[in-house]
């Protein structure tokens, strides 16, 4: 093992108590964090030495350590004991307090505990704790979950995200509200038909789509992280006739794999991955053979929703052009290569709606747009959140518009999401 490895190791035996545990396999990956800056992660699987017989290429056994090291912070992220079942010969927390776990913390990342982030969640076996801009909600947030067993030793840690730096958050009082931003309201509210399992139906309801609001309230930020680098594209695909060609499919392998050279090497932090004007023109080609050669009957079925980056490929997601709006929306996900642009694969999700083909369909809406936006108006949240904006690169307070209440489009009676 390369001596920059062996020395995290080391250290991971100590810190985590691994006396009763061999290092039985590791790799380095690249991933991307919450700005899209590239980051590099050293993962290790220590296995039980008492675990003598073969063990499969993908199995880990009970008690199994996972541990990763965060190569440029130079800190472990996350450890974790599978199933909960720990031979660690290290008790973290015998008092199991929440102002141990935090001194523990501060310990492994230099934070101060109530600070730079604070708890948010408790249990008999564990606590979660998040960071915030003077007491405003962030997002992506910096979080960490702690697990403990009955007798203090630790089964899990987790670390998401980082703090951002104060050049990084553009500070501002809140004073957007709801009547100011009306029309966006209105359009958030929509009409979805959400499968009641217990009826075996689907349900129309009116439900809030809930999105971040700039504080000036001039535009709208995607709730969902990974929507905010996404591209928009919503084009119908058409088609004169259909392409006999067969699409050869490969296996799409998400985690990238790195070298030691790689990920200790000087690397421009600045990177990001991006789609260009080419690589937009050609996703779109691409998407429109698979869809001719797989789905030659279709022409105007079909209509490209948006193109996403990934380290490995470009992902072109496709939904039907004419399907109503439900929680679930039947997709085509067209897989390509970055710089040759050649289709690797492609997914289609129909099969999973053959659960739903015992549902009865949903009834027609009674109530209007108009009666269930009054209906809702007293449900409606707006929320300070200091949001990071791909545009400026930077956190900015926006509201999050949300509502935890939907109006039956039947019967007009509200009802919480969660009852549906």
């Amino acid at each position: 093992m390369d001596e920059r490895l062996q020395r995290i190791a080391d250290e991971a035996q100590v810190k985590f108590g691994l006396d009763a545990y061999r290092l039985e396999r590791y790799f380095i990956y690249k991933e991307r964090d919450s700005t899209g800056i590239a980051v590099y992660n050293f993962n290790m699987e220590w296995f039980p030495k008492e675990l003598n017989e073969p063990i499969d290429e993908d199995y880990n056994p009970v008690g199994t350590a996972i541990v990763e090291y965060a190569i440029q912070k130079q800190h472990f992220s996350s450890v974790s004991f599978v199933q909960g079942e720990t031979f660690s010969t290290k008790t973290h927390f015998p008092n199991q307090t929440v102002d141990e776990v935090a001194a523990w913390l501060e310990e492994e990342t230099g934070l101060i505990y109530e600070q730079d982030f604070k708890l948010t969640e408790a249990n008999a076996n564990g606590f979660q704790f998040k960071s915030d801009v003077d007491g405003i909600h962030i997002t992506p947030s910096c979080m960490f979950e702690v697990e403990f067993d009955d007798t203090g030793k630790l089964t899990s840690y987790h670390s998401y995200g980082t703090i951002p730096s104060q050049e990084l958050v553009e500070k501002s009082k809140f004073t957007l509200t709801l009547e100011e931003i009306e029309p966006i309201v209105k359009k958030q509210l929509q009409l979805v038909k959400f499968p009641s399992e217990t009826e075996k139906r689907f349900v129309p309801v009116y439900a809030m789509d809930e999105v971040y609001v700039t504080v000036e309230g001039a535009r709208i930020i995607p709730f969902m992280e990974h929507e905010r680098s996404e591209v928009r594209v919503d084009e119908v695909i058409v088609w004169d006739k259909p392409l006999y060609e067969q699409i050869n499919r490969e296996e799409i392998t998400v985690v990238s794999e790195v070298s030691i050279e790689e990920a200790f090497g000087k690397n421009d932090d600045s990177e990001k991955l991006t789609l260009s004007a080419k690589q937009i023109e050609g996703s779109k080609k691409n998407t429109r053979d698979v869809l001719r050669a797989e789905y030659p009957d279709e022409s105007g079925n079909w209509k490209l929703f948006k193109l996403k980056r990934q380290e490995k490929f470009i992902e072109a997601h496709c939904t039907l052009n004419d399907e109503d709006q439900t929680l679930f929306n039947r997709k085509v996900v067209v897989f390509m290569h970055p710089e040759t642009m050649k289709v690797l694969n492609y997914l289609d999700n129909g099969a999973m709606f053959e659960i739903f083909d015992a549902f009865a369909p949903a009834a027609k809406a009674v109530v209007t747009h108009e009666e269930a936006f009054e209906k809702m108006i007293p449900y409606i949240t707006l929320d300070p959140t200091y949001v990071y904006d791909e545009i400026m690169g930077k956190y900015i307070l926006c509201g999050l518009l949300d509502a935890a209440e939907c109006v039956d489009a039947v019967t007009g009676e509200v009802a919480d999401l969660g009852d549906i």
